[in-house]
């Protein structure tokens, strides 16, 4: 089974470190830097595009390893969403099923205004710095992350993009695509932190609950946003059960 993971606003490849880690050898694991974060390309101007840059690195990975899974964290899952759907390019052939963590789902995503507009100003003439970087990773953790994870989150904030930050705030977050998803024929899991705000177990039950035709939701205690690096852990026992029963 191989696990190609997609991460949040802000994060990078890295944000799956801990997870990875908890998953062991079992799950082989390919997590990829969307345009605009990590060390990925530049960022580019809408969904669409993402998603294409998406499909065309899932292609280029090798198949022996077995069946694919798709997973997405809040930015990440919308982009997910859209490939496993085939709302843009055709899905992956070997796609077995979707994990949408704390998901941005295909509708415009809740968001308070208040929120957004300060988001905005962090970008607005460059990159984050330390202080609103590390002020992001308080707002959407239950509690800090350990040292090295904290860290890490900082450090992908700052350097974010700030138009591809800007971009998904203004465009790609508002989006609508509801008229061009069906339900998913491949299983879905879908993950909640407990004490999330926006995107918490109720949006997820209500946005993303019925996104597939077998849908699963599970919430993870002690995690806000940032379940991944809060509790990877416990996300790994989910996502291994889930992987179990797709056989």
């Amino acid at each position: 089974m191989r696990l190609v993971c997609l991460h949040a606003l802000g994060g990078s490849s890295r944000s799956f470190d801990a997870l990875t880690a908890e998953l062991g050898p079992t799950v082989g694991v390919t997590a990829l830097d969307l345009p605009g974060f990590g060390s990925g390309a530049p960022g580019v101007a809408d969904c669409a595009a993402t998603v294409r840059h998406v499909a065309r690195r899932v292609a280029d990975l090798p198949t022996a390893a077995g069946p694919l899974v798709l997973l997405g964290h809040s930015m990440g899952g919308k982009i997910v969403t859209l490939l496993a759907a085939g709302a843009v390019v055709p899905p992956p052939p070997d796609l077995a099923g979707v994990v949408l963590v704390a998901a941005s789902p295909v509708v415009p995503e809740p968001m308070a205004e208040d929120r957004r507009r300060q988001m905005l100003a962090w970008a607005q003439d460059g990159p984050l710095d330390g202080a609103a970087a590390a002020e992001f990773v308080a707002m959407n953790t239950h509690e800090p992350l350990p040292a090295a994870l904290h860290e890490a989150a900082v450090a992908d904030l700052r350097r974010a993009d700030p138009v591809a930050w800007r971009r998904w705030l203004l465009a790609g977050s508002r989006e609508d695509w509801s008229a061009r998803v069906p339900r998913l024929d491949v299983p879905a899991l879908v993950v909640a932190g407990a004490e999330d705000g926006d995107l918490g177990t109720a949006a997820q039950r209500e946005l993303n609950g019925a996104v597939a035709r077998e849908t699963e939701l599970v919430e993870v205690d002690g995690a806000a946003h940032l379940v991944p690096q809060e509790r990877p852990a416990e996300l790994a026992a989910v996502l291994s059960a889930f992987v179990a029963r797709l056989g």
